[in-house]
């Protein structure tokens, strides 16, 4: 697991990673960071007033770039298809099979995304579970003792339903 000092470093790693994938869960796995961890990294870039963070916002922005490529490329493709034989310039058409090729990866990298989000969906609840109450923990510590007096005497009984339900 990461070290408290180590969050420089993987914050915007973690960012990086999120806007590439989309999946919360396997940056966790890639950065051993916990998810809980990177939550609060997320949720700490949502400002008030506006309904998305900024992670999400860099993601969708990211999406729009995507689309906007593939539009520039049909839009290239269908004007070298009008043009007459033997018009087009080599800088043209290397510029075509370039933009193209950035196209191919683009749509290699979400679908190999949309592949690991369907295969994330199967999570491990139980250190999930454990990753949230360690996390709730350290923050009743620090701003509630005696809610963490309150968790520490029903801890049982939580472990007792949560291993009831998904165990």
């Amino acid at each position: 697991m990461a070290s408290k000092g180590d969050r420089a470093k993987l914050e915007p790693l973690a960012r990086l990673r999120y806007i590439e994938t989309g999946n919360l869960t396997q940056v966790a796995e890639e950065l051993d960071v916990s998810r809980v961890t990177l939550t609060t990294w997320k949720n700490n870039t949502l400002k008030p007033s506006e309904e998305f963070d900024e992670w999400d916002k860099a993601r969708e922005q990211k999406r729009s770039n995507v689309e906007r490529l593939r539009s520039l490329f049909d839009r290239e493709l269908i004007h070298l298809e009008e043009s007459q034989a033997g018009t087009l310039n080599p800088a043209s058409m290397d510029g075509l099979t370039k933009l193209g090729t950035l196209v191919q990866r683009w749509e290699k990298m979400e679908e190999e995304a949309r592949q690991r989000e369907t295969a994330g969906a199967e999570f491990d609840r139980p250190a999930v579970f454990l990753e949230n109450i360690e996390w709730l923990a350290k923050n009743l510590k620090e701003l509630d003792p005696e809610g963490l007096k309150v968790l520490a005497r029903n801890f049982d009984q939580l472990t007792i339903r949560f291993k009831a339900e998904h165990a």
